[in-house]
């Protein structure tokens, strides 16, 4: 019973911690945004994404 207990609570404690890292990385996006012209679009990012994930797993697998 008490096992259980504690992984509830490992696993509310992990959700609670990802869902501040998420928060922290919004909060660094939107510093990031405001201090800078500089924007880029869901092709660009997106694009550099699958080319890196081409050059690491395969040109096959992306």
């Amino acid at each position: 019973m008490i096992k259980l207990f504690l992984r509830y609570l490992l696993e509310a404690y992990e959700r609670k911690l990802f869902e501040s890292e998420i928060y922290l990385k919004l909060k660094e996006a939107e510093l990031e945004a405001k201090s800078t012209d500089v924007r880029y679009s869901h092709e660009e990012i997106f694009l550099d994404l699958r080319t890196s994930l081409a050059d690491k797993v395969g040109k096959d697998n992306v």
